[in-house]
């Protein structure tokens, strides 16, 4: 999945990711917090969804954590403990709220 970055990112090498790169997103495998971006370059690092999906406000999590269908990372509708299609978990999972 290609996906702007919706703010800079600095990588503990020292490296800054401008806000507004583009990036290739995949899940990783058996991690849920953690997502892979390859960079135009080619150059791979090791992120959180919330480093590159923009979180959810508070009252928007608050509102899922009583509904039964809350969003993935990427917008999908999923159960609160689910993953969509494409492998990327909710949002309640991802920030470790379940």
């Amino acid at each position: 999945m290609k996906k702007k970055l919706y703010r800079d990112i600095k990588l503990k090498s020292g490296v800054t990711l401008a806000k507004g790169t583009y990036v290739d997103v995949f899940p990783i495998k058996d991690s849920v917090r953690g997502v892979q971006v390859i960079l135009p370059n080619g150059n791979e690092h090791k992120l959180s969804y919330a480093s590159v999906f923009k979180p959810p406000s508070e009252a928007c999590l608050n509102r899922w954590c009583v509904d039964s269908i809350v969003e993935s990372v990427t917008g999908e509708n999923v159960e609160p403990d689910g993953y969509d299609d494409q492998g990327f978990p909710s949002w309640l999972l991802a920030l470790g709220l379940i």
